[in-house]
């Protein structure tokens, strides 16, 4: 697949490729969709690599903390990223696999970092090259990491929607905002505009999870219900949540407004290090159970005869399924508010 990513601009016509708020077509009508987060990229081994790439991703997304840098020098900040882009079973997936992703709190540079980190700019701009995000990306041109890109396979097509949790966001406890109005209207644009038939919608913390004291949407309950909200009233297909930050796996779901629609979120985080002395923890909203070793999670999207189906599936550091569960399962599930 990398001769056929090289050769994009030079062929017209390929199997599979990505282009930044572009298009990208494969053969088959399915699109396999690798993700995880928290990767402490110099003092771990990451042998997870080897059991990502057995499941023959077609994409990989970063929901945050690709390294650990939490500094305001930007040349310390850009080794690091160059130790991980290094490193050789990372090189193994990024060789057949697409790759994007987002930043947290400590790729960002700061611990719980927002809007008042002074290196802001010039670490996007690191975050970026790291993924190789296109200079001529209109990307680069607004403020902040958040970015969209849309994967087209036969007749299936999916919106993948990374949101900026840190450049933007005020202080916690100030009622204020997480995205800032300049995303806010973007994130509309992108939805009400849509026809895709998937929306995957990734961020650095957990958006539906209401009970825990860590990093959350719900630190902000109002902008929490407006992303709600806006999935409910614009009737967004199939809209799915990704989410990392937290050193555990597990799902959420709740049910948006009058609609009842589904909204699943799947929080995958601990490439590298893990809740080891996780005992138990409150989450109303949780499917499931909660996987507190090393883990990454897998989403598998098809669509046959016009009909859209998903699995998700979060796998540990072994490669061994935790917990999946089915999008025709969703809907019969309990509804919470």
């Amino acid at each position: 697949m990398q001769l056929l990513r090289r050769l994009v601009f030079l062929l017209p016509i390929v199997l599979f490729c990505s282009c930044h708020n572009g298009s990208s077509q494969t053969t088959e009508s399915q699109l396999t969709i690798a993700f995880g987060s928290c990767n402490q990229h110099w003092n771990k081994s990451q042998p997870i690599w080897q059991e990502v790439v057995k499941n023959d991703p077609d994409l990989w997304i970063w929901l945050g903390d690709i390294i650990y840098a939490d500094t305001d020098d930007m040349s310390e900040m850009k080794e690091d990223y160059d130790t991980q882009k290094s490193h050789s079973d990372y090189n193994i997936l990024a060789a057949g696999t697409d790759i994007i992703g987002i930043w947290d709190d400590h790729d960002y540079g700061t611990n719980d970092g927002g809007k008042n980190y002074s290196q802001k700019d010039r670490s996007r701009d690191l975050l970026f090259n790291f993924l190789d995000v296109p200079q001529e990306s209109p990307d680069r041109e607004h403020d902040g990491a958040y970015q969209t890109y849309t994967y087209t396979n036969n007749d299936l097509v999916t919106k993948v929607i990374l949101l900026d949790v840190r450049y933007f966001r005020d202080d916690v406890g100030s009622d204020g905002t997480i995205l800032g109005e300049e995303q806010w209207s973007w994130l509309i644009s992108n939805l009400e505009n849509s026809h895709a038939d998937v929306h995957i919608i990734g961020g650095g913390i957990q958006f539906l999870p209401e009970d825990h004291r860590f990093e959350k949407w719900a630190n902000f309950p109002q902008e929490r219900q407006r992303l709600i909200g806006i999935i409910d009233r614009l009737n967004v297909s199939h809209p799915i949540l990704l989410s990392g930050d937290r050193h555990l796996a597990e799902m959420s779901l709740i049910h948006a407004g009058d609609s009842a629609k589904p909204i699943l979120e799947i929080t995958s985080s601990g490439l590298t290090h893990s809740y080891r002395k996780f005992k138990s923890e409150e989450n109303r909203h949780r499917i499931g159970r909660v996987i507190p070793t090393k883990n990454f999670g897998i989403l598998k999207i098809e669509k046959n005869n016009g009909h859209v189906s998903f699995e998700a599936e979060l796998r540990d550091d072994k490669n061994n399924l935790q917990y999946s569960i089915s999008g025709n399962e969703l809907p019969s599930l309990k509804k919470s508010k």
